[in-house]
Order: C-alpha cells, then sequence, then structure tokens
C-alpha cells in the first residue's frame, strides 16, 4: 500500500465512521493516534481502494485468519464500505473480487465476514454472494464486564434475594397468600 492509497483508506474509513452516526472528531481522533495507520501496516492486514474517475468512492479491508472456526486458513473482511452515491455501482463486488484474489495468493481457502446483525443490507449483500451464517458475535465493555464479574456481597445478594420475592409476590398473588 502505497501513501497515496492508505491516505484514502484513512479518508474513506473516517466516512464510514460519520456514516455509521460517530461524530467527526471523535473518529478524527481515532485517526490521529496512529491507531488505523499501524492497524493496515502489521503483517496479514490487505486494504483496497476502489476509485470512480479517479476518486476513492470505497474501500476493503481483510486480514489472514489462521485460526478462524475452519479448519483451513481464512481472510477475513474486516470491513467493507462504499460511499453512498457510489452504492449500487458494483463497487462492493469489485473490492470482494480484490479480497478473492489476496485469498487465493494467500492459500485460504474460506473468506468470512463480520456483518452488523442490525444492517439489512449487508446481511443480504453478503447471503446473496453465498456467506452463511456461522456464529453470533457478542461484544460488551471491559468495564460492563467487570461490574458483571464482581462477586456479589452478601448485603447486594440479600437485597436481590428481596426484590425477586417481591416482584414474584406482585405478579402471582394467590401463590403468596399459600404459606407451606
Amino acid at each position: 500500500m502505497d501513501r497515496d492509497d492508505l491516505r484514502d483508506v484513512m479518508g474513506l474509513w473516517l466516512a464510514a465512521r460519520v456514516d455509521n452516526g460517530s461524530s467527526k472528531e471523535a473518529a478524527g481522533r481515532a485517526l490521529t493516534d496512529g491507531r488505523l495507520s499501524t492497524a493496515l501496516r502489521r503483517p496479514g492486514v490487505h486494504s483496497f481502494v476502489a476509485r470512480i474517475d479517479g476518486e476513492p468512492v470505497g474501500y476493503a479491508i481483510a486480514s489472514e485468519n489462521p485460526f478462524g472456526l475452519s479448519p483451513q486458513a481464512e481472510l477475513a473482511v474486516e470491513q467493507l464500505w462504499v460511499g453512498p452515491d457510489a452504492r449500487r455501482h458494483g463497487v462492493a463486488k469489485s473490492l470482494l473480487a480484490a479480497v478473492l484474489s489476496t485469498a487465493e495468493r494467500s492459500g485460504c481457502e474460506v473468506v468470512v465476514s463480520n456483518v452488523p446483525t442490525a444492517s439489512r443490507d449487508a446481511n443480504r449483500f453478503f447471503a446473496r454472494l453465498g456467506f452463511a451464517s456461522v456464529i453470533t458475535r457478542r461484544v460488551v465493555s471491559t468495564s460492563a464486564l467487570r461490574r458483571k464479574l464482581a462477586p456479589e456481597s452478601v448485603e447486594t445478594g440479600h437485597e436481590l434475594l428481596r426484590r425477586r420475592r417481591s416482584l414474584r409476590s406482585r405478579a402471582f398473588p394467590a401463590a403468596a397468600s399459600r404459606q407451606f
């Protein structure tokens, strides 16, 4: 990837983040800290830029994934985005053709893609191309997971039990009046 391609991917990446609801400032900070350019230079990471009349209109980022879900080496489509004005012109298919060529040159027999569950259009697009649903990937922030994994104190456990009994007695008043 040359300097111009890197600049174009970074610009398109910023547009994709804004298109997906991030603020331009937050997405811009992610670019200025260098994480994206560092990630794009890692071994096994491949990026592609689609152009129409010389203007960048879409990008794909793929990474070799030797320890994926299948017993063979995989090439994972990490990101695929096409600008709104260039959609429905075959740009995404062209980007996937470049990914496919890279997979074949790398000896990968499987191409995988992580598609957001809420993105109907993306799910339909990949399904039409033969991508099958294999797993559901769940994501949690580290702070939320830390809270969920924290051991309950005795006091917290008693409060939780009291609330459950109260809710149960309100939901089933006849059962609460019967004492065993």
